[in-house]
Formats: C-alpha cells, sequence, structure tokens
C-alpha cells in the first residue's frame, strides 16, 4: 500500500480514536453537557484539528519526496501556521466561562494532535527506502 495512503488512513484513524476517547471521557465526567453553552462543538474542534493534521501530513509527504534536507523547517512553518489557526478558530470561545471549560478541551485536543503531528514528521524522516537485491 503506499505511504501516503498509509498515512492519511492513520491520521484518520487516530482522529477518530482521539475524539472517541475525549467523548467518552467528556460524557463520563458529565461536562459534555456543557458544549450546549459555547458556541463551539466537540465534533466542530476535532474536525477543525483532523482537517489541519492531513494537511500537515500531505505536504510532510511532499517535502519528503521533493526537497528532504528542508523538512525541519517545513514542519515548523506548518506547526506554526496551524497554532495561529487554532487561535483564530478558538478565540471567541477563550474567557467566556469561568472553569475554563473551552480553553481545556482545546488544549487537550491541540496537544493530542500536536503530538500527532511530530509522530508523523519523525515516521516521514526516519522512514527508509526498500531496496530489492
Amino acid at each position: 500500500m503506499n505511504n501516503y495512503i498509509k498515512s492519511i488512513i492513520l491520521t484518520l484513524l487516530f482522529s477518530g480514536t482521539a475524539f472517541g476517547a475525549h467523548y467518552l471521557l467528556s460524557k463520563g465526567l458529565g461536562v459534555y453537557a456543557s458544549w450546549a453553552a459555547t458556541e463551539y462543538t466537540l465534533e466542530g474542534l476535532y474536525t477543525f484539528m483532523a482537517i489541519g493534521t492531513l494537511v500537515i501530513v500531505v505536504v510532510i509527504l511532499l517535502a519528503n519526496w521533493s526537497m528532504p534536507k528542508n523538512m525541519g523547517f517545513i514542519f515548523l512553518g506548518l506547526t506554526l501556521i496551524k497554532g495561529i489557526a487554532s487561535y483564530i478558530y478558538i478565540q471567541d470561545g477563550l474567557g467566556i466561562s469561568e472553569d475554563k471549560f473551552i480553553e481545556l478541551n482545546f488544549l487537550a485536543a491541540f496537544f493530542a494532535f500536536l503530538f500527532f503531528d511530530v509522530y508523523m514528521a519523525y515516521r516521514s524522516l526516519n522512514q527508509v527506502e526498500n531496496i530489492d537485491s
């Protein structure tokens, strides 16, 4: 199977698993109903993060193919852009509740996807081409 397809499937599996875990944890703690008081949803938050991560994964794979020596700079630039886009996405929800509900849920999702982005960059950098003898 193509490395691009494997990476996209892995990203989708991670996104679904992370969302499911966050959803179940929120339901288990009884705080899922707090989303109704905001203009955000857990589904929307994870969709935004998943799309950002898919873009980063695809660009990293393309950069690894076309200019592998610049992968570090490309990854840092993409991570910076994703961080800025994430702030723009969540800025209206910051500070609206005293219990920091939006901030904590956003940070949990952001760092989960950030760690996954780092893993995918590491995986792409350390991939060894199969050479058939």
